[in-house]
């Protein structure tokens, strides 16, 4: 059973706390438990769905990457907020974290006063102690209601619709990523609030049941009641959505390590009726799924896509990204070209323009499950990078990766001396002079070609780039300078994952 978090923030305990939300909205978040720790590693031990408590102990001393690869692997443990307590290791919350925090939704707070945490644990279990009493005199009708169209077979969708009946609202199923699975057929909703409640099969996360409905206590009965029925539902397919094809099951397979051998992976290729060789070697491709719409309706496009440039794909999904393997093209040249006309297609086929990422072919079956998961790899080092809309070859994000290994203190120096002018000055006037600059040197120095490209007139644009070099104090027309320049805004997105 859960709690929303606003109504956790209105116990007794967190109110002499003096909590400040810094990151969250505390309406659309839900509480299963709140737990203490001062261990760095806290985020391999939690379970999901936890308001973990600390005075920060553990992290003291800890580098800026270190904080926040702590806040990323309590967001990747399902951890539902983090609650840092002032005065003690930290003064305020280190901006790592918040940043973090921001990147990875994990919902941030700080308690400015110091209550024991033990307090915290008590007014949390007797407020869930009450909310399982009130849920035992009612709404048991409706889990029976849940579990006959379970029971009766109908399928994920005829029984998201019953949890939209009686609801009164739009209701949709996200996998463990975010990723949309199925959504009901009420799909329009006049409010903004929503009501989220885990899905899980015992401990294990299944994913998250999201109702378009404030979380009043009937909608949250309902939540919780149909988050058992499509537990009970997913159970019955071993994963979120339809069973998976053969296909879709190797590369997971494959991405997670359960399968490595290259005689296992031969023989599952040949009863799909695909084979891995020297001599016909296969191709890995990683795309950015967009998680408002549902898996099967992604993977369709990809795979209809691949049909027309590659003449057949196995395609799977996993963590809100779609894996395909492609019979290989030729050489790299025409592997580049198959690759640019592939996702070309897929803005028809997807009604956007996604990132993708590709990689060598592979023609040796047991490397395959590294060739995938080095390619998923790279999809993700490029959306860190804050890369958009193309695709990506481990080329073009090798000078982003010798970048991103050096110590952070000397890259934010060198980004400071180089732009470092030209960032404060869009910050305080909501400036383009970073765009400008970005657009001049992807344009390789054409005035005209960039003017196009931010839709503005040549003179404004000689303007700019004379406030800009007067800003700089560099010279654009310089090849060092620009050099200089160019590394520098690709250093800034390595840090930031913003695009100018």
């Amino acid at each position: 059973m859960l709690i929303p978090l606003d109504e956790v923030l209105r116990l007794p305990s967190f109110r002499a706390a003096g909590v400040e939300v810094l990151n969250g909205t505390p309406d659309d978040i839900s509480i299963r438990w709140v737990h203490s720790s001062e261990v760095y590693e806290m985020g391999y031990l939690l379970a999901g769905g936890e308001l973990l408590l600390t005075t920060g102990l553990g992290l003291h001393g800890r580098t800026s990457d270190e904080l926040a690869t702590y806040v990323r692997r309590l967001a990747d443990a399902g951890c539902a907020a983090l609650a840092l307590e002032l005065g003690r290791s930290f003064f305020r919350v280190p901006e790592p974290m918040l940043e973090e925090a921001r990147r990875s939704g994990l919902a941030l707070l700080a308690l400015t006063a110091v209550v024991p945490f033990e307090r915290f644990g008590e007014d949390f279990h007797e407020a869930l102690l009450h909310r399982k009493l009130s849920a035992a005199r009612q709404g048991e009708p409706v889990l029976q209601e849940f579990v006959s169209e379970v029971l009766a077979g109908a399928g994920l969708r005829a029984l998201l619709d019953a949890v939209s009946r009686a609801a009164g609202c739009p209701v949709e199923l996200h996998d463990v990523a975010g990723h949309l699975v199925e959504r009901s057929q009420a799909r329009s909703s006049t409010g903004k609030q929503v009501t989220s409640v885990p899905v899980r099969a015992g401990t294990t996360p299944l994913g998250l049941l999201v109702l378009h409905a404030k979380g009043g206590k009937r909608i949250q009965a309902i939540a919780e009641r149909a988050a058992i029925a499509v537990a009970l539902e997913l159970g019955r397919h071993r994963g979120p959505g339809p069973v998976r094809d053969p296909a879709g099951s190797l590369i997971t397979d494959l991405l997670t390590g359960a399968v490595r051998s290259g005689g296992e992976v031969d023989r599952r290729l040949a009863e799909i009726g695909w084979s891995c060789s020297a001599e016909r070697p296969l191709l890995p491709l990683c795309v950015d799924l967009d998680p408002r719409v549902p898996l099967h309706e992604e993977t369709t496009g990809l795979a209809a896509a691949a049909h027309e440039q590659y003449g057949g794909a196995l395609v799977g999904s996993i963590g809100g990204d779609g894996v395909l393997l492609v019979r290989a093209a030729g050489g790299p040249a025409r592997s580049r070209r198959s690759a640019q006309a592939w996702h070309a297609s897929l803005g028809d086929r997807l009604g956007r323009t996604p990132l993708v990422a590709v990689t060598a072919p592979v023609g040796d079956a047991s490397a395959l499950g590294d060739a995938l998961q080095e390619t998923r790899t790279l999809l993700q080092d490029a959306r860190e990078y804050g890369e958009r809309a193309r695709v990506i070859r481990p080329r073009d994000l090798a000078l982003q990766q010798l970048l991103s290994s050096l110590p952070d203190s000397r890259l934010d120096r060198f980004v400071a001396d180089q732009i470092g002018l030209l960032v404060d000055h869009d910050r305080q006037h909501a400036g383009s002079l970073v765009r400008t600059l970005d657009a001049l040197l992807r344009a390789g120095g054409s005035k005209q070609t960039a003017a196009t490209e931010l839709g503005v007139r040549r003179q404004t644009l000689y303007a700019r780039l004379e406030r800009l070099e007067s800003l700089l104090g560099a010279d654009l027309s310089d090849p060092i300078h620009r050099s200089g320049l160019e590394v520098a805004l690709i250093a800034w997105r390595v840090r930031t994952g913003i695009a100018p």
